[in-house]
């Protein structure tokens, strides 16, 4: 696993001194501490900084074409590594590793950009082709790994971080206002968007083609899950498909562990880590060594479900103890994110990785994706309970059914409410949206407290959140209306949210230290496999994930296997806004800090934080108010050290390139 960056010239002026490229590989060296290299030429800088799991001695990067005019940089893990070399040797190519970065040179000069389709596994890379003066860039099809461009007159930068193309002092950063207004719905920006103007992902499963010399720059789609349309999925037995996804399952985390260090696990106790971890006992024999977050709180510790696991597998286990004094580590948070994150998700993740490269584990299996693939979030139990209450006859019983649904899920006062008024608007909100009403739209309509107000204090217009974010049509599979409407709802959350904020938050808090987490779940065959499957494979009644259940019962414990879905929180109120909340919080949330950033009302933030101690503990307002108030403090620290600062003051301890 690998950070990569590069600068490629489209006009006149010649590309910056090599200098500017290595302060570029210096920002993200932490996702490569074990080597550096780069490629210079009068077209193209490429730079790489490597973390060395297959074949440490000979892994260099870049890496070359046997004519030497084809040279790549690259991020990822190419599970299909062993059968391609075998192919391309046989054709006669010289390839002098056993590392799946070389394949890519050779791979391009057989196939050109079709060689994309070779590749199952997740990777980002860039290819320069000398001879067509041509920059071509690939994502992996789900976005397990991340690459960020932005585009100038005269350059185009790129990187595997934001911050990479921000120190290179090219670029003027600012914060994407469309970007902040999605923030406070959705929780993320609406992709291909960062929380920068100017500066965009490439979206999972495309590629971006430069050409220097003519400055054409096109982005084109390689790949899209096969969901086939309503009532034309697989006819296969409920016994037939729980056999086949436990043998695909089982190949794919054989394929998964395979590296030249050692392969641990992360286990929350949860049904999809606990998956992996029972596949991984059942392919090896011996049960992996597991890592496991606790929290003081009893209302946020899931360790008790966690350690059934471990006693049911026998798993050497690694319990990570957190506490408010965690708290100070946010500024660190912020700096790998490059995102505001609604629950702070990423303080414990990222130190579970340190915990895990300490103990000399510098790659894990996590169990993130199956959720994307069978809906297995509460919201799409909510979506389906909406369709079913939306029938004729049955719509007068709607407040009664949620009041009662609600209160047995022991949901926050307050949050019925707004549920049922998003319900008597739905037809609005689906058309408003092209169609589909988005399953997590009931938490967007509650994010923000007084959204219009706070971000719209200056007399901007804010977006209405009943309105699409900017480009949200973009992102529609075109044949979604033809779609079974929980198909619908997977199929845009893994063009969303699984990319946007899942995958994002697991990819910076493993690589923040040097570890290369893996998600045997998103592996191509997997997704197209539950892609074919029934809606009611996936959701059996208002059970989720029910084939995932079934097939891997005998794995786990029987508790473990029938627990309803546990989201993963944090504390928020307790460890940053309490009466001893840190002292950088209140600098970053006084009246005059707020006014120098200019993106908040200073007046509402002070009342939300007199709120906030006041507020009872049991209800919608109180969440409200944490999310906001979080959101609003990582922005002002974002605002610090990535505009103000341009991120050339790095919260990190400097390293050596």
């Amino acid at each position: 696993m690998c950070g990569i960056v590069g600068i490629a010239r489209l006009g006149e002026r010649p590309l910056p001194d090599a200098f500017v490229l290595r302060r570029m590989m210096s920002t993200i060296q932490y996702r490569g501490p074990d080597d550096s290299g780069e490629f210079l030429s009068d077209d193209v800088q490429l730079g790489v900084v490597r973390l060395s799991i297959q074949d440490p001695k000979n892994g260099a990067q870049p890496v070359f074409s046997c004519s030497g005019e084809s040279v790549a940089v690259y991020n990822g893990e190419v599970y299909n590594a062993h059968a391609l070399r075998q192919r391309l040797l046989r054709d006669g190519h010289r390839i002098g590793s056993q590392c799946d970065s070389e394949l890519l040179p050779h791979l391009y000069e057989e196939h050109g950009i079709e060689m994309v389709n070779e590749l199952r596994g997740m990777f980002a890379f860039s290819i320069w082709d000398n001879r067509e003066k041509r920059l071509f860039f690939a994502r992996d099809r789900m976005g397990i790994k991340p690459l960020y461009y932005a585009r100038m007159n005269d350059f185009l930068l790129f990187a595997s971080e934001v911050k990479a193309i921000i120190a290179s002092g090219m670029i003027d950063p600012e914060i994407d206002l469309d970007s902040l207004d999605d923030l406070f719905s959705m929780s993320y920006p609406c992709p291909p968007r960062t929380m920068f103007k100017e500066i965009l992902e490439i979206p999972p499963a495309h590629i971006l083609n430069v050409r220097t010399q003519t400055r054409e720059v096109a982005k084109v789609r390689y790949w899209e899950s096969p969901t086939p349309p309503a009532g034309s999925h697989s006819r296969i037995s409920r016994a037939e498909a729980a056999e086949e996804l436990r043998s695909l399952l089982r190949l794919r985390v054989y394929d998964h562990t395979m590296a030249d260090s050692p392969v641990a696990a992360y286990l929350s106790g949860g049904l999809d880590s606990s998956a992996i971890c029972g596949l991984m006992k059942e392919v090896y024999g011996d049960p992996p060594e597991t890592f496991t977050v606790s929290f003081e709180s009893a209302a946020y510790d899931e360790y008790p479900n966690a350690l059934e696991v471990v006693e049911f597998l026998d798993s050497p286990n690694h319990v990570l103890h957190c506490g408010a004094r965690m708290a100070e580590d946010l500024e660190r948070m912020v700096w790998h994110t490059e995102l505001p994150l609604q629950f702070p998700l990423a303080l414990p993740m990222i130190a579970l990785a340190g915990l895990a490269k300490t103990n000399g584990y510098p790659v894990v299996l996590s169990g993130d994706g199956a959720d994307e693939l069978m809906g297995g979030y509460d919201c799409f139990r909510g979506d389906k309970m909406r369709r079913m209450l939306d029938r004729p006859g049955l719509r007068f019983l709607r407040p009664l059914v949620y009041r009662q649904l609600y209160k047995w899920l022991q949901m926050p006062e307050g949050a019925v409410d707004g549920i049922i008024e998003n319900q008597l608007s739905a037809r609005q909100i689906q058309q408003n949206y092209g169609g589909i009403i988005p399953p997590w739209y009931d938490v967007w309509t509650t994010v923000g407290v007084d959204r219009q107000r706070l971000l719209g204090f200056s007399g901007r217009l804010i977006r209405d959140v009943r309105e699409a974010p900017v480009g949200f049509s973009d992102l529609l599979p075109s044949d979604i209306g033809r779609m079974h409407p929980l198909d619908a709802g997977i199929a845009l959350e893994q063009r969303t949210r699984l990319p946007a904020w899942i995958l994002l938050i697991g990819d910076r808090a493993s690589m923040a230290e040097g570890v290369e987490a893996r998600v045997p779940f998103l592996d191509q065959d997997v997704v197209e496999f539950m892609a074919s499957m029934p809606p009611s494979f996936k959701m059996q009644g208002l059970q989720e994930k029910a084939i995932l259940r079934q097939c891997t019962s005998s794995l786990m414990p029987k508790s473990t296997n029938i627990r309803q879905k546990r989201p993963f929180f944090t504390p928020i109120r307790e460890w940053f806004f309490s009466e001893s909340e840190p002292e950088f919080v209140r600098d970053e949330l006084s009246p005059e800090r707020l006014r120098a950033t200019g993106l908040f009302d200073p007046g509402l933030v002070a009342a939300y934080r007199r709120e906030i101690r006041v507020v009872p503990e049991r209800s919608l307002m109180r969440n409200r108010l944490e999310w906001t108030l979080f959101l609003i403090l990582q922005t002002q620290i974002m605002q610090r050290l990535f505009v103000e600062a341009r991120c050339l003051k790095s919260p990190l301890p400097p390293m050596a390139i």
